[in-house]
């Protein structure tokens, strides 16, 4: 009901005002293959995602955006497994939300076919004449980092490292203000609710960016959860590469009187990336994740620990390579590789991807995860051997 008025409340607006009203969007279309390991079977899914995105600007100084997803997908074991192939993005930081499961409700262990609802935006901006001062009050993306692959301090909805749909950053409940300090400079604020908007399930957050000798600088403080998070975001170019470092050192359960300092750790990266030819793209990062370990015996330890179960963190080892390249064959055909190399037990993450346009706003994919390394069915011995093939096909069409 809460959607239906939503709509109709748009839908008003819009024959009211035709002119400022923009409906966008796209549907996207995916099946999956996943292969686990100690698996004679493999898992299929399919997942069919609409998701219209309605803009309502009557001036130049307020716009209303919205989108909503509907997706519905279909598994050949139950849907309980289709979460590992890592289609899904967590939904903490959100105030209230719609009931996500629309068929079966709720959703069982045993459900093959479901049909899910996402409201993913529904935000009112503000904005100054002169644009040195923008508000926006509502469900809206918040992300941090210049980072290509690994974002340190991006801490509340990162994307995992097998999603399939990396193009839209899941919406959380927010209120963020940015204010001008110059042409290059930028004074960001913002408070992230969390669940029925406890305080110990919210995030807050202050960032100040700036320009110093053509490199573009910023520092920012960030509370997640009680957690706290200081972290420094530098990039510029080095002749015709980019280059950046962004680095972030957490203190878990900042508040706590009694709270154990040596659970206290630093990530960063450190990366470039270089157009080799006028087709050819290329980049490489390497990550220092001190929240890890370097033996993989201990990895299944980390799982209860702060910066896996509140700091988004999912790598388990703690010094990565990745590089990456992506080649335009043609104007309508594209090759990209991505390859994360954990550093400390060998074993790699590769993802292959194909891109064809197809006609114009029609794209279509072909892609794979394939991990390498070490297993073992009674002892953990690499992070990346215990991952799942993943084969995909994708059509995507934008309107």
């Amino acid at each position: 009901m809460k959607f239906v008025f939503l709509l109709s409340l748009v839908a008003t607006i819009f024959f009211f005002s035709q002119e400022a009203f923009a409906l966008n969007g796209t549907y996207k279309s995916f099946f999956s293959a996943i292969d686990y390991p100690y698996s004679n079977s493999a898992d299929g899914m399919v997942s069919n995602t609409f998701r219209p995105k309605f803009t309502l600007a009557p001036n130049k100084w307020f716009s209303l955006n919205v989108a909503y997803a509907l997706s519905a997908n279909m598994q050949n074991t139950p849907v309980a497994s289709s979460a590992v192939a890592g289609t899904q993005q967590k939904r903490d930081y959100r105030a209230l939300d719609l009931k996500s499961s629309l068929y079966p409700s709720p959703i069982s262990d045993t459900s093959h076919v479901t049909l899910t609802q996402n409201l993913d935006r529904l935000s009112l901006t503000s904005s100054s004449s002169s644009s040195k001062f923008n508000l926006n009050i509502g469900r809206q993306p918040v992300a941090f980092g210049s980072a290509k692959v690994v974002n340190p301090t991006d801490v509340l909805t990162p994307f995992t490292y097998q999603e399939l749909d990396k193009e839209e950053r899941v919406g959380v409940d927010a209120a963020r203000m940015n204010i001008s300090l110059g042409e290059l400079s930028l004074f960001d604020a913002g408070y992230v609710f969390g669940d029925k908007f406890k305080k110990s399930k919210s995030s807050f957050f202050l960032r100040m960016k700036s320009n110093a000798l053509a490199t573009d600088v910023s520092t920012m403080l960030l509370m997640f959860k009680r957690n706290l998070l200081l972290g420094l975001d530098i990039s510029r170019s080095v002749g015709q590469a980019s280059t950046w470092v962004e680095a972030a050192y957490v203190f878990p359960k900042y508040f706590d009187l009694n709270r154990d300092r040596s659970q206290d750790y630093f990530r960063g990266t450190i990366g470039l990336d270089y157009k080799l030819t006028s087709s050819i793209y290329s980049y490489c990062e390497y990550h220092y994740n001190g929240a890890g370990t370097i033996d993989p015996k201990k990895y299944f330890l980390l799982a209860t620990q702060v910066p896996y179960t509140e700091g988004s963190v999912s790598l388990k080892g703690v010094h990565y390579l990745i590089p990456g390249m992506s080649y335009e064959i043609s104007p309508i055909w594209k090759l990209t590789g991505q390859f994360l190399f954990n550093a400390n037990d060998l074993s790699i993450l590769n993802n292959l991807l194909v891109e064809h346009s197809f006609a114009q706003d029609v794209f279509i994919d072909l892609g794979t995860y394939l991990p390498v390394g070490a297993k073992s069915a009674m002892v953990q011995k690499s992070e990346f051997g215990i991952y799942p093939k993943i084969y995909y096909t994708a059509l995507r069409l934008y309107f």
